[in-house]
């Protein structure tokens, strides 16, 4: 094999380099804006609306959080509900470091003994009840926040 041929052979594999790096890009581009596009047209709730939807479908009534910056903080929002008669603080943590962040803020403020009765998460739900809850009242919030523990 000549110079010539070689060099010609090397123009000819750093072409077919090109090709297949040209093509691996345009696959990864067309993966991210596909995938910008599906975000854009699906028309899923977020975590926040479907405890929302829940409380509806239960005629239970909510409330944004006013006056609590801790709950306020949560990455996926948060509410103030009333279940049995017992008003509740619900915090959607955007992940389950985000819910202990939110968990150990409270915990940080409260007096001793909340822990456990009147402050408890749940993946990356945190509750805050005003007063002790019943095992219905748990119950009750453990149903309308299974989605948002995800």
């Amino acid at each position: 094999m000549n110079a010539v041929e070689s060099s010609s052979a090397r123009r000819t594999e750093r072409r077919w380099v090109l090709i297949g790096v040209a093509v691996a890009a345009a696959l990864v581009c067309v993966q991210v804006v596909g995938g910008f596009v599906r975000e854009a047209v699906t028309d899923e709730s977020s975590y926040l609306e479907l405890v929302q939807t829940c409380l509806v479908e239960r005629s239970t009534p909510f409330e944004p959080v006013s006056g609590d910056p801790i709950a306020l903080s949560a990455k996926r929002g948060s509410l103030r509900t009333n279940v049995e008669g017992n008003s509740v603080t619900v915090a959607l943590g955007g992940s389950e470091d985000d819910a202990e962040r939110v968990l150990q803020a409270y915990a940080s403020v409260a007096a001793p003994g909340v822990f456990g009765t009147l402050l408890d998460r749940r993946r990356k739900v945190v509750l805050l009840w005003d007063t002790e809850p019943t095992a219905s009242q748990r119950e009750f919030m453990e149903l309308c926040t299974r989605d948002a523990q995800e």
